[in-house]
């Protein structure tokens, strides 16, 4: 057993041991009734008794063998590999002469990792930089028929300078209901009212509600039209918006039967082809 502190081990110490063929042997914590010890010096430690309960029988854990053992409450080390044996040298034809630097293997393992970690923290330093995409420049440029094929991601060519088109906001939210629902407040009162045509996608109501309330925070002014179409004021179709990142999908009996609400569902059904799922 590879026990990084076992001369330590004394009778009452809770240990765990991994690997070890003996069938009575559960894997759970055990706790140490006897040490064994060579019977001449250095009297190292040869084999220890487990038991797993008061009534279990003792289980005889031999060091020699193979498996791991730790202290219950100590992390498992990383398993063992042919680092840890002695360097097995190659035997030299008689008068050769063999003459070779060798980096250590766990020198060079330990610097392919080191090299590995640089790596994966600079990309995700440059994720963590790179703006997030604004919903509303998408939206136009997917308008203008930069959609791309089914299932892949759009190649976006707007520049921050384009202008999104904003519209008269009619109404503002003020709070939120159950579901979660905006509140809107407005010409025709204050009153909660469901975003019309969808709901939210199996599975990703975290993430649905994540992006609403990102869409519509409270104060957001915007444009409620029909069954409950949501436009913001600097132009984002809040609806379509949910739909196109695959939190929402689209549902015909929310819908309205209005001019206005065929054509916003059209829409979101076009958009649902070619959504991934959160």
């Amino acid at each position: 057993m590879r026990v990084p502190d076992l001369e330590a081990l004394r009778p009452g110490d809770f240990v765990k041991v991994r690997g070890n063929p003996n069938p009575l042997h559960t894997g759970g914590r055990a706790v140490v009734v006897a040490v064994h010890r060579q019977d001449g010096p250095p009297w190292r430690v040869v084999a220890l008794d487990l038991r797993y309960s008061a009534t279990s029988p003792a289980v005889r854990v031999d060091v020699a063998d193979s498996g791991e053992l730790a202290r219950w409450e100590t992390p498992w080390a990383p398993k063992h590999t042919v680092e840890d044996e002695p360097e097995v040298r190659e035997l030299l034809a008689a008068g050769a002469a063999h003459v070779e630097s060798r980096t250590p293997r766990r020198t060079l393992v330990v610097a392919g990792l080191a090299a590995l970690a640089v790596v994966a923290g600079v990309g995700v330093l440059e994720h963590q930089q790179r703006p997030a995409p604004n919903p509303v420049v998408v939206q136009r440029a997917l308008a203008e028929g930069a959609r791309g094929t089914a299932g892949a991601t759009p190649v976006l060519t707007a520049t921050p300078t384009a202008t999104p088109t904003r519209v008269a906001a009619t109404a503002s939210v003020v709070a939120y209901a159950a579901g979660p629902v905006p509140v809107v407040a407005g010409a025709d009162g204050t009153r909660p009212t469901p975003l019309a045509g969808l709901a939210e996608a199996p599975g990703c109501h975290d993430a649905y509600v994540a992006d609403l309330f990102s869409y519509l925070p409270v104060g957001q002014a915007v444009d409620v039209a029909g069954a409950g179409w949501y436009r913001t004021d600097d132009g984002l179709d809040v609806n379509a918006e949910l739909v196109r990142q695959g939190v929402a999908v689209p549902v015909a009996t929310t819908a309205g039967s209005s001019t206005t609400d065929t054509r916003n569902y059209a829409q979101l059904t076009e958009l649902a082809a070619d959504a991934p799922h959160c």
